[in-house]
């Protein structure tokens, strides 16, 4: 609910703060690319410590920067708060998956996925009317208030009801940690400064820290289950084939988020309770298709649901792409639904080749990698986002296009690799 409603509420955090549209995506920024930096040391941390416990502190910690979010009077003091949130959410995002294969059994898993993606996507669609509701009756700042309760009520509900389990005693690999923190910074420190225009001698300074910061930790990784980079799930092609398409399709998914509240409020002139509304259809197509897709998943080829589902999204963008300013609400509604449905169709059998398709010990991991190419994804859909908003405009349909190409692109990319894969097999 957290990134739904700061999505919504980008275009008045822009003009509160007296920043540029592209400049106001650092409240994403800064959260996404916080939690890309923690997700794998995160992982590691709680194999060692336990996943309730590293669940419980990350949830506290997030609810205490809330408050820096909250009274945040520039845009350096909310970005910094977003980014300590950040930490605190890549501290649970990294127990979930693995909560979904450790409670379900096997033949259930993609199922309990389903559900998962079912309450993700709820407390999605709630965000943009709660955010609507909240941008209406106060300012901008109220919204990073609204998930306090939830979180004293998920603090609560974690310590009753998460399994317990025990610490193992092995080392932390501290310097690994750094060097995959640094590293990943660096880089998306340089995506940000190409995206806005503003390299500087301070961008050859990020890539020169970049660059030495992953070597040494490359030279510090082995495809052993003790490596903080899980290079023995990257070592196999179906999953890097997961990754890469879970990649794509968030950086679709953050393009249409991040723009159309844009389109909405300065094409269209939509007040903030209107542009909040229409957002919802989008997470409740994703509701719907989930509950759907959960079912299917396990009868039917995956990869033959995944790009099903992005051809659908990349439609949904298109019409989009081709709402007019005097379009009826129900033409908006039936876009933003195409979207989510078809997001929906492609995450449960996608995220199921990442989670259920791994060894039952390596699940800490493979739930990492899940966050971790979600969180790429998301990041480098913002960096883009802010690059056309530069570029063309913050009302520009530009976004949305590109994010209808993305999607068609990797669709038939999956379906032409699904049909060599079974030649190969056939002349074998």
């Amino acid at each position: 609910m957290d990134v739904s409603i700061a999505n919504v509420a980008l275009p008045f955090i822009s003009k509160g703060l007296d920043v540029t549209a592209a400049k106001s995506v650092w409240a994403i920024n800064a959260y996404q690319i916080a939690i890309v930096m923690a997700l794998l040391p995160m992982a590691k941390a709680a194999e060692i410590l336990g996943y309730k416990k590293v669940y419980l502190a990350g949830l506290m910690l997030f609810m205490l920067a809330a408050f820096g979010s909250i009274s945040a009077g520039s845009l350096p003091v909310l970005a910094l708060a977003r980014f300590v949130q950040g930490i605190g959410a890549a501290a649970v995002m990294v127990v979930s998956g693995a909560l979904v294969r450790t409670i379900y059994p096997p033949e259930l898993v993609s199922r309990g996925i389903g559900y998962n993606t079912i309450a993700v996507s709820i407390a999605s669609a709630a965000g943009p009317a709660v955010g609507g509701l909240v941008l209406s009756i106060a300012g901008w700042h109220a919204i990073f208030a609204v998930g306090l309760p939830f979180g004293l009520l998920s603090l609560a509900l974690g310590i009753w009801a998460l399994p317990p389990d025990a610490s193992v005693k092995k080392p932390f690999d501290y310097s690994s940690a750094i060097l995959c923190c640094v590293g990943f910074a660096a880089i998306f420190l340089t995506l940000n400064d190409l995206a806005q225009n503003s390299a500087s001698g301070w961008t050859l300074l990020e890539i020169g820290v970049a660059i030495p910061a992953l070597w040494f930790l490359g030279k510090r990784t082995s495809s052993s289950q003790d490596s903080m980079v899980p290079l023995d799930l990257l070592k196999l092609g179906y999953l890097r084939a997961a990754y890469a398409m879970s990649v794509s399709a968030y950086v679709v998914m953050i393009l249409i988020t991040l723009s159309f509240p844009f389109i909405l409020q300065q094409r269209f002139h939509f007040k903030p309770e209107a542009i909040g509304l229409f957002m919802v259809p989008l997470p409740l197509g994703i509701v719907i298709a989930a509950f759907v897709s959960g079912r299917l998943v396990n009868r039917n080829s995956s990869d033959w649901l995944c790009a099903s589902g992005l051809i659908i999204l990349a439609c949904g963008a298109i019409f989009l792409s081709l709402l007019q300013p005097n379009a009826s609400a129900f033409m908006i509604i039936a876009a933003t639904a195409l979207c989510g449905i078809g997001f929906g169709i492609f995450q449960v059998p996608n995220n199921h080749s990442m989670i259920a398709n791994v060894p039952h010990s390596r699940t800490g991991a493979a739930s990492a990698m899940l966050s971790m190419s979600r969180l790429i994804g998301q990041t480098l859909g913002a960096l883009l986002a802010a690059l056309l908003f530069r570029r063309i405009g913050a009302q520009s349909d530009a976004p949305i296009i590109a994010a209808a190409m993305i999607a068609l692109m990797v669709a038939s990319a999956t379906l032409l690799q699904r049909g060599w894969s079974r030649s190969v097999t056939r002349d074998t």
